[in-house]
């Protein structure tokens, strides 16, 4: 058994513990189970850091966010050989999002639900004047319901607004944090970016660079879209992912209210359907989350698994062929609504023609015998 401050026994059993990893624990005062994350000190790490950040665990348990996991205890924990800081969470059945990246490709939905709810929890935050900093996959929990609860909040902070730097983290820094230990609201944007690139297609942006000087290299010449195959993607959804990693502060966006605007795109898209084109077309489990205006509420959206956005793309093909068919229908009536005096008298004139042609040839046949 590994325990944490002589108090949190950490139920994963595992060899031994890796640095900045989330585990499942127990708390044997409380008899609760909780999630427990242990992080070694190192140079990057202020002296204040640990009494920051129970200021900051004050602050993110008041805002009550519900994407964001709320911090039950803050303390050291020492070994023989290093000086350990361990943040204790509540409990929240769901895995990562890097777990999930492991597995089968996320739909559409799923992967704008997981956006929306992480936009909305980095804007709450930044209500407050204070920026995520160190966000990457393996802290974002997500429930079979695609329900989101993200760690990490105030850590960055915490250290004065420079990025601790601890295993995992390197990957994930923006250019400004890699240049110049400068965290901002872009910082998190440009993050969120390579989160969802990563969650797209199932590798990252820059996987050959193993340093910040590697990395920094590769953030300069950018992302060769031109070598990804976009055929079986939502190419608007790419166009976020895009405007998410741009520098360029005219291409890129500005606020989290952006970003929302632009996903819930996605959730509105479906405000021309009718209901007969959808029940011929797909699953009638989807008329339940339609009101009368054809629009999909943000809230009723993901009320059921069984409803994806390829089903709606499907009923708008339904009804965009369907009205291809009644242009061809009423195309070829007006074709035959045409007078049939003037067709058959050319064929009589016709029948006239080969009549004579066999007389003609009749009577020179019989001359020539």
């Amino acid at each position: 058994m590994i325990f944490i401050g002589n108090r949190y026994e950490i139920t994963d059993r595992p060899v031994y513990i890796e640095e900045n990893k989330l585990y499942n624990a127990y708390d044997s005062e409380k008899n609760i189970n909780v999630k427990i994350k242990i992080i070694e000190n190192n140079r990057y790490i202020s002296l204040d850091f640990i009494p920051n950040l129970i200021d900051e665990s004050l602050l993110i348990n008041d805002l009550k966010c519900p994407y964001i996991l709320g911090i039950v205890d803050v303390g050291v924990h020492r070994t023989v050989d290093n000086l350990l800081y361990y943040i204790v969470y509540e409990n929240f059945n769901g895995v990562s999002l890097a777990t999930l990246n492991k597995g089968a490709y996320l739909h559409l939905d799923a992967l704008i639900r997981i956006a929306t709810q992480t936009v909305k929890a980095l804007q709450v935050y930044n209500s407050l004047g204070k920026n995520h900093g160190s966000l990457k996959p393996d802290d974002i929990l997500v429930d079979d319901k695609y329900n989101i609860k993200i760690v990490d909040f105030g850590i960055t902070e915490a250290n004065r607004g420079t990025n601790i730097r601890c295993s995992g983290n390197l990957k994930y820094l923006s250019p400004s944090q890699l240049s110049i230990d400068f965290t901002d609201i872009k910082t998190d944007l440009y993050c969120l970016g390579l989160i969802l690139y990563e969650a797209t297609f199932k590798k990252f942006p820059f996987y050959e660079a193993h340093t910040e000087k590697q990395l920094m290299k590769a953030i300069d010449k950018g992302v060769i879209w031109s070598k990804i195959n976009l055929n079986d993607q939502n190419r608007e959804f790419i166009e976020i992912i895009k405007k998410l990693l741009e520098r360029n502060d005219n291409l890129c966006y500005k606020n989290y209210n952006e970003i929302i605007m632009s996903l819930s795109h996605f959730m509105y898209k479906t405000q021309k359907i009718d209901t007969e084109a959808i029940n011929s077309a797909i699953k009638p489990d989807l008329e339940s989350v339609l009101d009368k205006t054809g629009r999909i509420d943000p809230e009723d959206f993901y009320k059921t698994n069984q409803i994806y956005l390829k089903d709606i793309h499907k009923a708008l093909e339904e009804q965009e062929r369907q009205k291809r068919m009644a242009n061809l229908n009423t195309d070829s009536k007006k074709k035959n609504s045409k007078p049939k005096s003037k067709d058959l008298s050319i064929y009589k004139k016709a029948i006239v023609v080969l009549i004579v042609a066999m007389i003609v040839f009749g009577m020179i046949y019989s001359i020539l015998i």
